[in-house]
């Protein structure tokens, strides 16, 4: 396993745990054992779990295992521009978004909706990354029709 993909397992972790404890404090607060929580932090556990989780855990993954183009070695396949501009946008996005909801009255909202484009960002480079590797190297594809896209 190559730097990208433990950046990216590790990353989903760090970010597992994090919503983990964003979810750990909603629990205590209803058991009225801490202060009330930021009024996003719903939204941020949700965010930290199912992006920050599940979706890196899956690129991750998703790059380490998915065939590479025909006599590429896995080297030169984890240096691919696309998936480091994925794990770049996705996480620095993801870390803006959690900041701005957290703390609304120092981030203004207009830095939450640029967040939100840095995510897009990061998930259309992973589609872009992820595409071409979908069909085995030397596969034959399937008959092409005119109605669909392939």
């Amino acid at each position: 396993m190559l730097l990208i993909h433990r950046l990216f397992i590790k990353t989903a972790l760090v970010y597992l745990l994090l919503g983990a404890a964003a979810g750990g404090w909603m629990l205590l607060e209803q058991a009225r054992v801490v202060p009330v929580s930021p009024k996003n932090l719903f939204s941020i556990h949700i965010h930290l779990v199912g992006i920050g989780f599940f979706l890196m855990m899956v690129c991750g993954v998703a790059l380490w295992m998915f065939p590479r183009k025909s006599g590429e070695d896995r080297v030169t396949a984890a240096r691919e521009p696309f998936a480091w501009a994925t794990y770049i946008l996705l996480t620095g996005g993801l870390a803006i978004r959690c900041m701005a909801m957290l703390f609304p009255e120092i981030f203004s909202n207009r830095v939450l909706a640029v967040s939100v484009f840095i995510q897009v960002g990061g998930i259309l480079s992973f589609v872009l990354s992820i595409w071409p590797r979908i069909y085995m190297p030397g596969a034959k594809l399937p008959i092409e029709r005119k109605d669909r896209f392939i």
